[in-house]
């Protein structure tokens, strides 16, 4: 059984260490959670029809402010819930440099942000730099990912999965 933690999203729930407990759940609980079933308390709103900007496509994994996450990502609001601001799906990696499992976790989403250019951008935010949005999403163990994409909710997870794991889900995740 592929090991996992997937949480329930609620901003105000205080997440577990994440340890060995953080791989219990199996990729079937990740694959629902990512593929954008919506939560009671999160409040899809509807497109403000803005223009969208231009995403960056490279296939490079994009480094991002707690200012540039909030700009580019979603607004963290709890009445209106999260929206992503997007076009094309994104996963953001909660990591820290200090974080052993998050500079092994870091190789793979470079792979995978290569061979996914263009149907995925991976994005990071250092939790030591923004810990408002921390404090917000409810992030207390890392890595923690989040995944994004248009008129769906966001899916979450904590610990840092293989990569042939954390492939499969975002193969399920884009479809």
């Amino acid at each position: 059984m592929k090991k996992q933690l997937l949480t329930i999203f609620c901003a105000a729930l205080i997440l577990t260490a994440c340890g060995q407990k953080a791989k219990q759940e199996t990729t079937a609980q990740v694959q629902k959670e990512t593929t954008g079933n919506s939560y009671d308390y999160l409040n899809p709103s509807q497109d403000d029809g803005k223009q969208k900007k231009n995403e960056d496509l490279s296939g490079k994994v994009i480094a991002l402010t707690a200012s540039e996450f909030l700009e580019q990502i979603t607004d963290i609001d709890q009445a209106r819930g999260l929206r992503y601001k997007g076009q094309t799906p994104c996963m953001v990696d909660f990591y820290a440099d200090w974080c052993r499992p998050c500079m092994q976790l870091k190789p793979a989403t470079e792979r995978l942000a290569e061979k996914y250019k263009g149907k995925l951008i991976i994005y990071k935010v250092n939790v030591d730099k923004a810990q408002d949005i921390c404090q917000a999403l409810g992030i207390s163990s890392i890595p923690t990912l989040f995944f994004f994409k248009p008129n769906a909710q966001p899916g979450k997870m904590v610990g840092a999965p293989s990569e042939a794991e954390l492939e499969k889900i975002i193969q399920d995740f884009i479809k």
